[in-house]
């Protein structure tokens, strides 16, 4: 299947300079009505545009989407530390048994533990379970216990949830900005429909009037060259 291509902004400001333009252009469209009114734009319009920017405005801004990422990552993390120092623990009893050039030290794979990324540090902590109770009756004389093994477990089980809920807010992340820029597009067309036809209305008849509806502070009035900033 092919991955739904993501939208970007069509505008080229911030998100909260899009929403106190849209209530600008909505109060200027209220005062002109009489005039919009030739155009097929009535108070219901207004209206419409002015919930559309409202529901825009209400929706999760970035920042929060990154911070519940980020909140979720620590967590991980700390999940990811608390399950190597249970297999640190296990390593050093197999180590001082058998000795690192063992081959049944070499079977529990600890090597390169601390630059294993979270699948494969998760994978050797189910290997890491399976090698110990394997060899508990060896390992007892340096103070392997069952109870350890299974706190082994336990750890790895909390970790691969804390992957999980970390890839679920990764996720939630995408679609929330998915629909703000989405959402923030649609009031975006609107806003530029509504100001198209303000300076025409205005056009060679009001200067200051025309002004009300020239969306950006550049010499033309049209959107300058550089891409859209991201987040509000």
């Amino acid at each position: 299947m092919t991955k739904k291509k993501e939208s970007i902004r069509d505008y080229r400001f911030s998100d909260g300079i899009l929403k106190q333009k849209a209530d600008d252009i909505a109060s200027s469209v209220t005062r002109d009505i009489t005039q919009f009114n030739t155009r097929g734009v009535t108070a219901d319009t207004v209206t419409a545009f002015e919930t559309l920017a409202q529901e825009f405005d209400d929706l999760p801004t970035d920042e929060e989407a990154q911070g519940d990422v980020s909140d979720a990552t620590e967590i991980k993390d700390a999940a990811a530390e608390a399950l190597k120092v249970k297999i640190r623990t296990i390593r050093t009893m197999a180590q001082n048994k058998w000795g690192d050039g063992a081959a049944k030290y070499r079977s529990f794979g600890f090597e390169g533990m601390d630059d294993m990324n979270d699948s494969d540090l998760h994978r050797l902590g189910k290997r890491v379970g399976r090698r110990a109770t394997a060899n508990l009756a060896a390992l007892e004389s340096e103070g392997l216990t069952e109870d350890m093994i299974t706190a082994l477990g336990t750890a790895n089980t909390t970790f691969d949830d804390a992957i999980d809920a970390m890839e679920d807010k990764v996720k939630d992340r995408d679609l929330s900005t998915q629909s703000r820029v989405d959402k923030g597009n649609a009031c975006y067309k609107e806003l530029v429909r509504l100001c198209n036809i303000g300076k025409d209305l205005w056009a060679a008849r009001d200067e200051a009037k025309y002004n009300d509806y020239v969306i950006y502070n550049t010499p033309g009035g049209t959107a300058p060259s550089e891409p859209p900033p991201p987040g509000s």
